[in-house]
């Protein structure tokens, strides 16, 4: 008979295998266990179609042999948030190795599985071998949780990757002890967030597709919402948002992969500035230093990757071979490898783990809540005063933006990302057909502003680069480099200006 396990809800962490005698030993481990842990070796293979038919419909089905029994699952591919996996699961135990059909008879399952040439498609594509160890923890507050850890090997073909992983599944009570329990694992061992589950790791092994760059998109929001309830909507999308572009960077230079790691970075700090008055002053203060820790490392990473992908191609390709750039080129690839190699550092580092998992575990537990009045307030009074105040600073600043010295001009860009980024998480209450024009316009303004940033930017970033006295080649360069910029920087002004006489014809769409 199949039986649907409904939501399950688990927390991903990864750990070095030499690390494993520490997790048995921790205090909060040893207080809360019930009986002693139990091992089990698991041979799981998944199972699909050459193509990855399932994998598409957003499944995956999977044959675990355990305790002397053949356990068929199929599994939704979940959307983690902060190593944080919910998922619908149903499961049968059958009589062999091989899948059973026959016990696909539920919807929405036996729709998908109901074509012949697809089932006759369907083989092994890769497997799991682990040696399980599980533990039962029970808390004071009759939260359950069931911790598991797995060490062993993914096998593909010919291939193997490495097993070492620690899971936390919630088996009753608040999702929020998931996080607080890894916290407290993660003071005393080196704990990794994991947002990939085995079988997501194994269809990329298999299809041997690097993970790409995902841009954010932000919740639906109702006006009937509390401003709490929304801002914990906006604050996870922007989590994921980080999360999946984490792994993209990891994997190698990957320019948009930093840029959407920036972009999700600035959209969580804007939220937490949005919905201050909900949240109250104190609350989330010591997150926003450590975001700002991570934004200054990616803001870093990101300058070098406009200067050597946009700003330079353009140079060069007019004044092609010319030693001077040349050289300005190699100086700037050298140090931009030396600040990704400390991006990395950092995106593995146990600070940033932490980060990862002290805001998750806050927006589970509602950690504002001891000095707000968060419940007082609805979403839709939150977005009006925000939105007004935001659009008045811009039209004060914008009266005299093409006069504005780079700094000032700096500070403006900052209000037209504010209210762009205020607009966008309120856009959804309002009607699209004024929203969209008003949020296109904004966009296309925030760009020339972020065109004439990056000519100051760049220039800052070609001064890190000279360390020593530029040769006559070199002096040569810079002056063509500075002169480029000269122009652009009059031709983006140009641009700006139009940008703003459309924008500000543009009417509120929340009035």
């Amino acid at each position: 008979m199949q039986q649907l396990v409904a939501n399950e809800v688990e927390l991903k962490l990864t750990i070095e295998s030499k690390d494993t005698p520490l997790l048995w030993r921790h205090p909060c481990i040893v207080t809360a266990a019930i009986g002693k842990p139990v091992k089990h070796k698991l041979i799981t293979s998944y199972y699909d179609t050459p193509d990855l038919k399932l994998y598409k419909a957003g499944i995956s089905l999977r044959i675990r042999r355990i305790s002397g029994q053949w356990v068929q699952s199929i599994k939704s591919i979940e959307k983690a948030q902060a190593g944080l996996h919910q998922r619908m699961e149903w499961e049968d135990v059958i009589a062999s190795g091989h899948p059973d059909f026959t016990k696909i008879n539920k919807k929405p399952l036996n729709r998908i599985f109901a074509n012949p040439k697809l089932r006759d498609a369907i083989n092994p594509i890769f497997r799991t071998e682990v040696l399980r160890t599980d533990l039962q923890l029970l808390f004071n507050n009759e939260d359950r949780i069931e911790l598991a850890l797995d060490i062993g090997k993914l096998i593909i073909g010919e291939s193997q990757e490495k097993i070492s992983e620690v899971e936390l599944e919630l088996k009753e009570g608040n999702r929020g002890r998931l996080f607080e329990l890894a916290l407290q694992l993660q003071r005393t061992i080196p704990l990794g967030l994991k947002n990939t589950s085995k079988a997501q790791n194994g269809y990329a092994f298999y299809a041997a597709v690097p993970p790409s760059a995902v841009k954010g998109q932000l919740p639906e929001l109702a006006l009937r919402d509390s401003a709490e309830e929304a801002f914990v909507k906006i604050a996870w999308e922007c989590m994921y948002h980080l999360q999946m572009n984490q792994d993209v960077v990891l994997c190698g230079d990957n320019v948009e992969g930093t840029h959407q790691m920036r972009v999700a970075v600035r959209r969580l700090r804007s939220a937490f500035t949005v919905f201050k008055k909900v949240l109250g002053e104190d609350a989330s203060r010591e997150l926003m230093v450590e975001l700002n820790w991570l934004a200054n490392a990616l803001g870093k990473a990101r300058d070098f990757d406009v200067f050597l992908t946009e700003t330079l191609p353009q140079i060069t390709s007019e004044f092609q071979n010319h030693a001077g750039l040349i050289e300005i080129h190699q100086k700037a690839l050298i140090a931009k490898k030396e600040i990704y190699i400390e991006l990395y550092e950092l995106l593995n580092s146990q600070r940033y783990n932490r980060l990862m998992l002290a805001v998750a575990a806050w927006l589970e537990n509602k950690g504002w809540r001891e000095n707000s009045d968060s419940n007082n307030h609805l979403v839709r009074d939150i977005a009006k005063v925000t939105l007004d105040k935001r659009h008045r600073i811009l039209q004060k600043s914008g009266k005299s933006l093409a006069s504005m010295l780079p700094n000032d001009r700096h500070k403006a860009r900052i209000s037209t990302k504010k209210l762009r980024y205020a607009s966008e998480f309120f856009a959804s209450l309002y009607s699209s057909k004024k929203a969209s024009p008003y949020i296109l316009r904004l966009s296309q303004l925030q760009d020339c502003l972020g065109v004439l940033n990056d000519i100051s930017t760049t220039e800052r970033v070609v001064s890190q680069v000279i360390t020593t006295k530029p040769s006559r080649i070199l002096n040569e360069g810079l002056y063509i480099f500075l002169q480029w910029n000269a122009y652009r920087n009059r031709y983006s002004t140009a641009l700006m200006k139009k940008s703003w006489r459309k924008f500000i014809k543009q009417e509120p769409f929340w009035h």
